[in-house]
C-alpha cells in the first residue's frame, strides 16, 4: 500500500473544536498533511468514508495485557490485536503482571515489543511500589527512561498514607502521573461482590463503597498538597463523584468510568454470575446515573475499558475463587455508545473527546489526539449506524469472560489507522 491515504466524503469529529465537519482527510508520511473539501490526490490509496466518523485515534487508559507471566490469559501481541479491532490506537498497560512492572528492564521490554508488533502504541505504567507490596517507591526516574508514561499499583491502592504522599512529591521531579485504584482493602476483606441486598441475598461477601470513597478522600487531600497529578481510574460510586468534583475546584483531578459500570448493576451478578465478577465491583442503578450526569459534566472526563483478560477455566469456578475482571477492549466503543450516546448523555464529539483528545493531553502526547494538519496519523473510524451482536468467540483477544455475548450494538470502528498505515479494516486485521 502506498504511503499516502486519502480518506473521501468522511465526517472529521474534532473534539478540540467540538465539531463535525464533512471533509476529506490525505495522509501522507505517516503526517495528516491536509483537511479540506474536494482533495484529489491520484498517488494516495483512496479510502471512501461516506456515512462515517473520522476521528482521532482512540486512546485508552487501562488494560491488562498479562504479559510478563500469565500469556495464557492474554500477551502484547494478542492484546494489541484486539485493541486495533476495538479502534484504539493507543493503550496505557497496568504493570500488575507476574512479576509486575517495577523496573526498567520490563519497561524497555514492552516499548520495543510494542514497535515489532506495529498495531498499536502499547505504553507502560510503572509501579509506584516495588513488587505492588505498598512497602518502597519504585526508581520513578529510571522507569521514565525506558518508556513509562504513568504510575500505577493498579488492583491495589498504596495503604500506607506517608508512603504515597512522599511518592507523589517524589513523582513530580518527573513530571509522572498517577493512575490509582482506589480501595481500602481493610473494609473488605475477601470481598467479592458490592455490598448491598443482592450481595446478601446470594450470601457473598460485600465491598461497600466506603472503601473507594475513603481512599478517594485520602488521596485527593494528599494531591491537594503536594500537586500531584492524580487520575481516579474505574470510578464506580455516586459519592466518588461528588468528590471529584469538590476537589476539581482546587486541582486538576481526573477520572475514568469503564462501559461496565455504566450498562451493569450488582443485580445481574445473578444473570452473569462469575463473567460479572469485576473490581471495582458493579455498584446500584443511582451509581449508574450519579456517573453518567458526571460525564454529561464533565467532572469524569475520560472514559476507558480495564480490559481485564481470563481464561474460562479460571472463570468457571465458584465465586469466591474467581478472579476478577471482564474482557472487552474490542467492544468498548459500541458499548459506549449504548450507554452514552444513544441515551443521549453525550454526543458523538464529546464521547470522542473523552476517549482520545483528553487521555491524550493527560499523558502529554501533543502529536495525538486530534485531527490537526501535522499531527501524527493516528486515526478511527467508525460506523455509527450499522448493528452488530457481539460475538464473544470471535474475539482476538484470548479472553473470552464477557457478560455481553449476543448484545445487539451499534458504532463500531470500521478502520484503525496507526501512524499512516491501515491495520485494521472492516472489522479484520490487516497483516
Amino acid at each position: 500500500m502506498t504511503d499516502s491515504i486519502l480518506i473521501k466524503k468522511g465526517t472529521l469529529v474534532l473534539p478540540g473544536r467540538k465539531e463535525l465537519v464533512d471533509a476529506d482527510l490525505l495522509i501522507r508520511e505517516g503526517k495528516i498533511v491536509r483537511i479540506g473539501r474536494g482533495i484529489e490526490d491520484p498517488q494516495a490509496y483512496s479510502l471512501n468514508a461516506s456515512g462515517l466518523l473520522v476521528g482521532p485515534g482512540l486512546i485508552n487508559l487501562h488494560v491488562h495485557f498479562r504479559e510478563p507471566g500469565e500469556e495464557k490469559k492474554e500477551d502484547l501481541f494478542t492484546g494489541a490485536r484486539a485493541a486495533a479491532r476495538g479502534g484504539f490506537t493507543t493503550v496505557v498497560c497496568m504493570p500488575n503482571t507476574c512479576p509486575p512492572l517495577d523496573n526498567p528492564l520490563f519497561a524497555r521490554y514492552i516499548v520495543s515489543r510494542s514497535a515489532e508488533i506495529g498495531l498499536v502504541n502499547i505504553l507502560p505504567a510503572g509501579a509506584i511500589t516495588v513488587g505492588l507490596k505498598g512497602e518502597t517507591m519504585t526508581n520513578f526516574g529510571l522507569l521514565k527512561e525506558e518508556g513509562v508514561v504513568a504510575l500505577s499499583d493498579d488492583g491495589k491502592s498504596v495503604g500506607k498514607s506517608r508512603l504515597l504522599y512522599l511518592a507523589f512529591r517524589y513523582a513530580n521531579y518527573f513530571d509522572l502521573p498517577f493512575i490509582l485504584h482506589e480501595e481500602d482493602e481493610n473494609l473488605s476483606p475477601a470481598g467479592e461482590m458490592h455490598e448491598g441486598v443482592t450481595s446478601f441475598e446470594m450470601g457473598y461477601r460485600g465491598i461497600p463503597p466506603a472503601g473507594e470513597n475513603s481512599r478517594i478522600a485520602r488521596d485527593l487531600v494528599l494531591a491537594l498538597y503536594t500537586g500531584a497529578r492524580v487520575h481516579l481510574t474505574h470510578l464506580s460510586t455516586d459519592l466518588g463523584v461528588d468528590l471529584i468534583r469538590w476537589f476539581q475546584a482546587r486541582i486538576p483531578v481526573s477520572a475514568d468510568v469503564t462501559p461496565h459500570h455504566l450498562l451493569l448493576t450488582d443485580q445481574q451478578v445473578k444473570q452473569f454470575g462469575t463473567l460479572a465478577k469485576v473490581n471495582p465491583p458493579l455498584r446500584e442503578e443511582k451509581d449508574i446515573q450519579a456517573l453518567k450526569l458526571g460525564i454529561r459534566e464533565g467532572v469524569i472526563n475520560i472514559l476507558a475499558s480495564d480490559h481485564a483478560p481470563h481464561s474460562l477455566e479460571d472463570k468457571e469456578v465458584d465465586f469466591a475463587s474467581a478472579p476478577f475482571g471482564i474482557s472487552n477492549l474490542e467492544i468498548t466503543l459500541p458499548l459506549l455508545v449504548k450507554s452514552l450516546v444513544e441515551e443521549g448523555v453525550i454526543d458523538w464529539i464529546s464521547l470522542w473527546e473523552k476517549l482520545s483528545l483528553n487521555p491524550a493531553r493527560f499523558l502529554k502526547l501533543t502529536d495525538r489526539g486530534s485531527l490537526e494538519e501535522g499531527k501524527v496519523a493516528d486515526i478511527t473510524i467508525v460506523d455509527p449506524d450499522t448493528e452488530w451482536e457481539v460475538e464473544v468467540n470471535q474475539f482476538e483477544s484470548k479472553g473470552k469472560n464477557c457478560p455481553f455475548q449476543g448484545w445487539p450494538l451499534r458504532g463500531w470502528p470500521v478502520y484503525t489507522i496507526l501512524g499512516g498505515k491501515v491495520v485494521m479494516q472492516e472489522g479484520s486485521l490487516i497483516s
